[in-house]
Parts: structure tokens; C-alpha cells; sequence
């Protein structure tokens, strides 16, 4: 395999999209996520509180786990987002949990993630920096 150029990783990759059966004949696509959009949907399950020492604690949240998923993830045919990240709690709240989990099952499959991969991002942080601390 030859080396990347900086031109070959910077044009657009084409990102893998599967079609997700749902109930009903019902359908919706999923895709891979951009980095951006990895790196959005990573902070989105982190919450990060400063202590009244100045110390920011951060913690792993995994409410609507699968919802803030699937809109870094459902789209169009052409791999277009069909959500904005703040659409995750109306989703959450209308979507069958059946179909949510079906659509979370494909996205992790394409994105490589798994809850119990997510749970260690968070054991990985270090806790403990100073609010004004050059490495917060």
C-alpha cells in the first residue's frame, strides 16, 4: 500500500452507509461518522463539572446513549445527516426503542463503538486539573 499524500487525506473519503430495516416495511440509512462527528458524539456522553475548589471533575453519561448515536449517523442515501445533534431528545423520546436499538446496532457496526468501548473513554480522562490549568 502506498503512502498517503496530504491531498489524498484531505479530499472527502466516501463513508460506508447501510439501509437498516425497521418496522413495517420502514427503512432509514446509517453511515460511518466523519472524525468531526466522533469526536462530537464522544463529548456529547461526557459532562464536566467544576468543584468549588476549581477542580473539573468529568464523568461518563450515557443517557440517550443510542439517540445522540443515531444523529451522528442516520442520513439520506447520498450520506447526507438527517439530523442536527440537538434533535437526540425528541428522537429519544418518539422512536420505538426497538427501532433505536436497531439503528444504534448498525451505527456501532460501521463506527466501530461499543458502550463498554465508551465507558473506557472516560476512565482514560484525567480528573483532577485546575480550571485554569493549561491542560484543561
Amino acid at each position: 500500500m502506498p503512502l498517503l499524500t496530504k491531498e489524498q487525506l484531505l479530499a472527502k473519503q466516501k463513508l460506508n452507509i447501510e439501509k437498516v430495516e425497521l418496522a413495517k416495511g420502514d427503512y432509514v440509512y446509517v453511515r460511518e461518522m466523519t472524525g468531526h462527528e466522533r469526536d462530537r458524539w464522544e463529548n456529547s456522553l461526557l459532562r464536566i463539572t467544576t468543584l468549588a475548589n476549581g477542580v473539573q471533575r468529568i464523568e461518563q453519561v450515557n443517557d440517550d446513549f443510542r439517540a445522540k448515536l443515531a444523529v451522528n449517523t442516520v442520513c439520506d442515501k447520498e450520506g447526507n445527516l438527517i439530523f442536527a445533534p440537538e434533535d437526540y431528545a425528541d428522537l429519544s423520546d418518539n422512536i420505538s426503542g426497538i427501532s433505536l436499538a436497531k439503528i444504534a446496532t448498525v451505527a456501532e457496526s460501521l463506527n466501530k463503538v461499543k458502550l463498554e468501548q465508551q465507558e473506557s473513554v472516560s476512565k482514560n480522562l484525567k480528573p483532577g486539573r485546575k480550571k485554569d490549568s493549561i491542560s484543561s
